[in-house]
Parts: C-alpha cells; structure tokens; sequence
C-alpha cells in the first residue's frame, strides 16, 4: 500500500507501507494492503507506519483524520512531532516552566498534555 501522512504545512511520510497502526477515539486500529474503505478520526497518539523495507516510523499528532481506500492511507494531522526528533530534556524543561508558571490569565492544560504526550511517545521509543 501507499500512505502519506500530512500536517497543513508539510509532508511527514510517502512511501510504500507494509502496515499502519493508528489511534481514533475508540482503539487502536490497523490497516494492511487490500483493508476495507476506512475513514476514521485519529486521537492523541502514535502513529506507527511499518515500511515496506521493514523500517518502522512513528509520528506524534493531537488528532487528524485517517482515509484509507483503493490500498492508499492518507493521513492529515494535527501538531505532528516525529518521535526520533524529540529533544525529551527540551520537552521536560518546557513542562516544567509550564506547571511553575500560576497565571489566572492563561491556561496551559492543552500544552501540558501535548508535551506529555511527546514525552510519553519518547520515553517509549527509548
């Protein structure tokens, strides 16, 4: 199959693809060559693209959409952050200014979750 995942402003992946496993709101789910016509919405998480040459990648995105028919996944995400270019120390000095920061102006619970969720997908792929 072919799969190209997308965020508005580039292109993180097209190539050929062995599998793909996502996240929507209710699972884990995968699509192989020949799946079902799919169109689901993706959750926070990993998205592990197993290549054809038995390499791995894995992209951290906050939400998308995943389209799947005629043995092409397409992909568009949010935030996307490809797991082996996370700085976890940059990652964990950001979470640390953020949960000291007590302004009643501003609340960062999204950002928090994001870097926890970089940090998680890191702390993983270790």
């Amino acid at each position: 199959m072919h799969c190209t995942v997308r965020s508005a402003d580039c292109t993180l992946y097209d190539g050929d693809a062995h599998h793909v496993v996502a996240r929507s709101p209710h699972g884990e789910f995968a699509v192989m060559d020949n799946h079902a016509p799919l169109l689901a919405v993706l959750a926070p998480g990993v998205v592990r693209i197993h290549g054809a040459d038995a390499t791995e990648t894995r992209i951290v995105c906050v939400g998308g959409t995943f389209d799947f028919s005629d043995n092409r996944a397409t992909l568009l995400v949010e935030r996307p952050q490809p797991v082996n270019e996370i700085d976890a120390s940059g990652v964990r000095n950001r979470l640390s200014a953020l949960r000291s920061e007590t302004s009643a102006d501003s609340d960062p619970s999204e950002e928090v979750a994001y870097l926890e969720l970089l940090l998680h997908a890191k702390e993983r792929d270790e």
